[in-house]
């Protein structure tokens, strides 16, 4: 909902923006010095090379973790798997490590349970029973996610993540899966095709001696001399470039550390990149002089935008495939082959798996026993119309009876509630074939009230403006033989009063989401000029799918005040929940439905509202002047900053409360469970 402050450069456009940089800098120096800084000039591009390779390939190792520590944290989420491996016996959990591996593409896996203790080990299956300790599974069963290196045998070297079953509900470790992927030529390639140096992976012995593991050049003595010639015992951050003599060629070397979580040197990456190569290359240059640089210079661009495309284009699909999924579409599929731009990867694949998380959380929630019955809910007050309401209304004059079709479209099938305005029925729409709801306007309201119909109008103009998931959706307004009527979606659910009703006090995780769920439908209709002013309990649904939806648009109107249609003075809203200028019947502004989301949320996590009194003048009175008590010393689980936010919507000044609903949104967002 936030928009990213300031101006951000794209992948394709820093990418573009650095090659074009360096190939210009250099063309340039070539023609100014190209008779007495030859040499120079091809060590500082050599150097350039070799930094950038150097960090490349530190990111492309960290993308291949950062994969695999993704792949890792949403397969554990699967209740399938937690529930195999908690109650399975070893050979059951044996072939979940094995399903694990071929998901996560893992050279090997293992499963441990909540005490450290390997239940299977797909490399060795037949292993099982001892205790593994060390930093990777230790901070696992702390239930924090952790990636590192491995050697085993002292021949192999693989990147490794541990990541911590969590039960689904109370968030208690239940045990460790570790994935590890081998390092070796495969990635050597895959990291020289990133870089554009040749490439070598060595692990360091018990012994201090490095051992070849992965390679873009054949092995041999003379490759092993070349890595001990430039790793030289130093495995720090600060190593100095190294030149050494490998197949008759001067090649200079940098390397990138590879080490345990506990900061032990276990091996690296190193690149070469060959010197003779690039003075051969500059001498070549200094023959072409200016027509060599413009050549050069005008490919180099070219490529730059080309490489630039190839790799920017796919990132960009994959971040907006994860948002698209954050907001419930499944359906989209993308391939993406590049791996860069990764904390705009990550980050947005974070906010995918909280998002789902949360939303399964709510699921499971309201289809605990305890939740009540999925009911259509379009009562003022929330509740379902009882037998005696819908024979009242059946009798009525004028009332529509089951099996009529109304305006030769909506068959009716029944009463759905009774209000101050008016019915609602639930209807058969022939045309679309599709349940909806339909709510007409007493024709008593219109002999009592001149100004019933102009609000009724008014109100499926406000309605039919906004448009969200979150939000009950209006469809149209009808006349037939001076009954007026609008259609709208028809909902199954429960009204959020209903669930507190029967629950009380929410689990905070699930309040989080109602509440991101409800600033967003309100932020819509504030885009649109509308304010509610009757946001209450009664009036947001939940369907079982987790998805809030707001309605009762009826009492809302412009922010701009429509001549004739409302009085100066006239309070509009259910007192509970009405912000201290709505009560006053003054001005109000799009702060006040965020006062009522306070109040709704103060109810959510305490099962009441911020006061209480015994008459309704005692209620506005304390609203007026009395400061609501906190919620987190009514309910101990409410998290201070969440319980501070509440009280902050609740301020009786306007100024104080936040700014949008889209404010709102973001600063629960923000709230750590």
């Amino acid at each position: 909902m936030s928009a990213t402050s300031g101006v951000r450069l794209g992948l394709t456009v820093k990418i573009f923006g650095a090659m074009a940089a360096v190939v210009t800098v250099v063309l340039a120096g070539f023609l100014a010095l190209a008779a007495a800084g030859a040499d120079r000039t091809a060590d500082e591009a050599l150097a350039r090379a070799l930094a950038s390779s150097r960090e490349a390939a530190r990111l492309f190792v960290q993308a291949e973790q950062a994969k695999l520590a993704s792949g890792a944290a949403a397969a554990v989420q699967v209740p399938a798997f937690l529930a195999a491996i908690v109650n399975g016996d070893t050979p059951s959990v044996l072939d979940e490590a094995i399903q694990f591996q071929e998901i996560l593409g893992a050279g090997y896996t293992l499963i441990t349970d909540r005490n450290g203790v390997l239940r299977a080990r797909t490399d060795r299956p037949g292993a099982s029973g001892d205790t593994l300790g060390g930093p990777l599974i230790g901070r696992a069963l702390g239930g924090e996610q952790t990636s590192g290196v491995q050697v085993q045998d002292d021949q192999r070297l693989f990147l490794v993540v541990a990541t911590p079953f969590k039960d689904l509900t109370s968030g208690v470790v239940l045990g460790v899966l570790l994935a590890a992927h081998q390092v070796s030529d495969t990635l050597a390639e895959q990291v020289k095709r990133a870089t554009g140096s040749e490439v070598v992976f060595y692990l360091l012995t018990a012994d201090g001696k490095s051992v070849v593991v992965g390679s873009t050049v054949p092995r041999s003595g003379e490759l092993t001399q070349a890595v001990a010639g430039v790793v030289g015992g130093r495995v720090g951050d600060d190593m100095a470039p190294a030149e050494v003599r490998w197949g008759g060629e001067r090649l200079v070397g940098v390397g990138v550390p590879m080490a345990n979580r506990g900061g032990q040197p276990l091996g690296g990456i190193l690149v070469l990149r060959s010197r003779d190569a690039e003075l051969a290359g500059f001498r070549r240059l200094q023959r072409t002089l200016l027509l060599a640089m413009l050549g050069g210079l005008a490919l180099a661009l070219a490529a730059a935008a080309f490489v630039a495309r190839q790799i920017g284009r796919p990132v960009r699909a994959l971040v907006e495939l994860t948002r698209r999924v954050a907001d419930g579409d499944f359906s989209a599929r993308v391939e993406v082959r590049s791996r860069d731009e990764i904390g705009e990867l990550a980050g947005a694949f974070q906010r995918m798996v909280e998002e789902l998380k949360a939303k399964q959380e709510l699921v499971e929630f309201l289809s605990a026993p305890n939740s009540g019955a999925t009911q259509p809910m379009y009562l003022r007050d929330g509740a379902v119309a009882s037998t005696a309401m819908v024979r009242q209304a059946e009798r009525s004059p004028g009332a529509l009876q089951p099996g009529e079709v109304l305006a030769g479209r909506y068959e009716i099938k029944g009463v759905l509630g009774v209000g101050g305005m008016g019915v609602v029925y639930r209807a058969w729409d022939r045309e679309l074939k599709e349940a909806v709801a339909i709510k007409t306007l007493l024709s008593e309201v219109l002999r009592t009230d001149s100004s019933a119909l102009e609000r009724f109008k008014q109100e499926i103009k406000l309605a039919r403006r906004i448009a969200h998931r979150n939000v009950v959706r209006t469809y149209d307004l009808g006349e037939m033989g001076g009954l007026y009527f609008i259609t709208m979606e028809f909902v199954e659910g429960q009204s959020l009063k209903h669930v507190i009703a029967a629950r009380g006090c929410l689990p905070v995780p699930v309040v989080l989401t109602i509440g991101k769920q409800l600033c967003r439908a309100l932020q819509v209709a504030h885009e649109e000029g509308v304010i509610h002013r009757d946001i209450k309990p009664q009036n947001l649904i939940v369907e079982p799918s987790g998805t809030l939806k707001v309605m009762d648009f009826g009492i809302a109107r412009l922010a701009t005040r429509t001549e004739g249609m409302t009085q100066a003075g006239m309070a509009i809203g259910t007192p509970e929940y009405m912000a201290p200028e709505q009560l006053l019947g003054g001005d109000v502004d799009f702060r006040a439905d965020l006062y009522a989301a306070g109040v709704v949320l103060f109810e959510c996590l305490t099962g009441r509202t911020p006061f209480l009194a015994d008459t309704p003048v005692t209620l506005v009175a304390k609203q007026l002047e009395e400061q609501p008590p906190a919620p987190s010393a009514l309910n101990a689980d409410v998290p201070k900053a969440l319980s501070d936010l509440v009280i902050r919507a609740l301020s009786k000044d306007r100024a104080m409360r936040p700014g949008s609903a889209a404010e709102l949104h973001d600063l629960l967002d923000a709230i750590v469970v």
